[in-house]
């Protein structure tokens, strides 16, 4: 019986055309495939630095993307304050205006003032 055709419960070892020595078990190929491309010491390290710059790359767009959002909430936070200060004007504005139709009699310039008779003068 040939050395290569072992038990699969066992295992025995056969050497190939080198001079490396395997061992027989089970799933195992006998077969050693060499690879056709092999890197050297410059694109191995062009590689790393490829891959080191696209993490990089993703990492910016991500943080650019938070950036972006923070403006964006910024931006609302400012409007939102203006129109609470204009809020604030129209207020104290009423105020001002209830203030003086209550004191119709005792305001020289609201006991001057007339009704209008018509409005059809007036065009949009």
């Amino acid at each position: 019986m040939p050395a290569y055709r072992a038990s699969y419960a066992t295992r025995g070892s056969y050497s190939t055309r080198g001079s490396s020595s395997e061992s027989w078990a089970r799933n195992r190929n006998a077969v050693r495939h060499n690879p056709k491309v092999t890197l050297g010491p410059v694109s191995h390290t062009i590689t790393v630095f490829l891959f080191v710059l696209l993490v990089g790359l993703i990492f910016l767009t991500q943080s650019a993307k938070v950036t972006n959002y923070d403006l964006a909430i910024a931006n609302t936070d400012t409007e939102i304050a203006n129109l609470e200060a204009q809020r604030d004007a129209l207020m104290v504005e009423n105020a001002k205006i209830t203030a003086a139709a209550a004191n119709e009699d005792s305001n020289e310039v609201a006991a001057v003032m007339v009704p209008a008779v018509s409005a059809d003068f007036v065009k949009e």
